[in-house]
């Protein structure tokens, strides 16, 4: 199973990423030492530029930093600069993002735009891509997909170069507009059409693959793995999910993994739940009196702090109580209170944020720095993560980059693992995240529940209906 829905320490022993054991046009701008993984397809720079600025000096993804002092040296000052690109200056390279800063699930989807600015804040202050600063323009579609259709098509048109950790349960709006436009999407896809897109690009796929030929989908069955191979995915099991239709299909394609792979028992589902719910205690009495041993949500914050407060008042429990990072922040703990939030789990496509791998520091520092009042969290990191790549795919592309020779980097790249965060990926490859870590909420944080180190990359992608 994996993502639907979802700098302070507090989320989830330094760690390498290593296979383991077993409101709408509102635009913002923004303003002024990590090691890779075993990667390859990306060589310097070849080419040229006249004015004595010099092609950048980028080495393979594997041994790059990913500081903003590395990726501002690797191309500095200003000189032979072109408009080489539609939203490619001299000076100034603009990037867009549209994300469900509002609409009825609250709190998850502007991650990914805070994760961002602070990411570029950051290279902007050591200065820039080549002298270029990164400006950023953000846009909210309101989580509805026509009006990600049309800020996606706004920005396209005035014009940015790429898009960059767009985070919305609407982002299938745009993609035929990003298509057309032949325009590269960095980012975290939520939507199966997203992460089928051709111009889509991503650190560890997208949220589901539909094969060639095939009129159905599939996804990882990583984390089911892990949990049965670590001895605590339950045989009997639960599905919750809003009424919303993207939270719907996810969790019923969970279940069906669950049942069709494993052999699990589904002892109660609701996929209707409205995201303006008062409680969710009538949920919680038919998992007990079906005896459920665990149950698996594509709910947001909110809406699993209603079921996790539910459970404690009835003093119900089960071995088994997961969701999608979206739940992975300090917030979703804060929100249902501590106490009851004791024993969340959640699966995670990158080391846990606490384990001081530095790619986690790198994102957490600039976020506290940059974007105070933020939190960290798994959809803002994937969005930083992403960014990073375009940042490195840009410099590798030449001091003058275009859309194409961007493209041609992200091709070559394989095992690419951004800085020992993620396990090994090709970014060609649109398929769902075969690497992850459980982790578990006890007393105030996020804490690695299995494998002991690393990440577990035994996972396939099978059918999900």
């Amino acid at each position: 199973m994996g993502p639907y829905l979802g700098a302070a320490e507090g989320l989830g022993g330094a760690g390498a990423a290593t296979n383991g054991t077993g409101t709408n046009g509102n635009a913002v701008s923004s303003g002024p030492t990590a090691n890779g993984g075993s990667q390859s397809g990306s060589q310097p720079a070849s080419q040229s530029s006249s004015g004595g600025g010099g092609a950048p000096q980028v080495p393979a993804a594997a041994s790059f930093g990913f500081t903003p002092q590395q990726e501002a040296s690797a191309c500095p000052g200003s000189a032979g600069n072109t408009a080489s690109a539609p939203g490619i200056t001299p000076n100034a390279i603009q990037i867009g993002n549209v994300s469900g800063l509002s609409g009825p699930l609250s709190g998850s989807f502007p991650q990914g735009p805070q994760a961002v600015t602070a990411l570029f804040d950051a290279v902007n202050a050591a200065g820039g891509i080549c002298g270029r600063q990164l400006q950023l323009t953000v846009e909210d579609d309101t989580q509805n997909s026509s009006t990600n259709q049309t800020d996606v098509q706004n920005l396209i048109n005035k014009p940015v170069f790429a898009f960059a950790g767009s985070t919305s349960d609407a982002d299938n709006g745009g993609v035929p507009a990003m298509q057309q436009a032949n325009i590269p999407d960095f980012g975290f896809a939520i939507a199966c059409a997203r992460s089928e897109s051709s111009t889509y690009w991503s650190v560890d796929g997208g949220s589901c693959y539909q094969p060639p030929g095939s009129s159905s989908y599939e996804i990882g069955d990583g984390t089911p793995l892990l949990a049965q191979t670590s001895g605590y995915l339950p045989k009997k099991m639960a599905f919750l999910a809003y009424s919303i239709p993207i939270s719907a299909q996810a969790a019923q394609e969970f279940a069906y993994v669950y049942q069709h792979t494993f052999g699990g028992t589904v002892c109660y589902s609701d996929y209707s739940i409205s995201p303006v719910s008062a409680s969710l205690e009538s949920d919680v009495e038919q998992m007990r009196a079906n005896g459920c041993e665990g149950v698996f949500t594509t709910l947001d914050i909110t809406g699993n702090a209603k079921m996790l407060q539910a459970m404690q008042q009835q003093n119900f429990t089960m071995g088994y109580v997961a969701t999608t990072f979206d739940g992975y922040t300090p917030q979703q703990i804060s929100t249902a209170g501590e106490s009851a939030a004791q024993g969340l789990l959640v699966s995670l496509p990158f080391i846990p944020l606490n384990e001081n791998q530095p790619m986690d520091t790198m994102y957490k520092q600039q976020l506290a720095q940059y974007v105070p009042n933020s939190q960290p969290s798994g959809f803002g990191f994937l969005a930083w993560l992403a960014g990073q790549m375009m940042i490195y795919a840009l410099l590798q592309a030449g001091r003058n980059p275009t859309r194409a020779s961007v493209v041609g980097v992200l091709n070559g790249l394989q095992n690419y693992t951004a800085g020992g965060a993620v396990g090994p990926h090709a970014p060609s490859n649109h398929g769902w995240a075969t690497c992850q870590v459980d982790v578990t909420v006890k007393g105030n944080d996020f804490v690695r529940k299995a494998p002991a180190s690393g990440l577990f990359c035994g996972g396939t992608e099978v059918p999900a209906s």
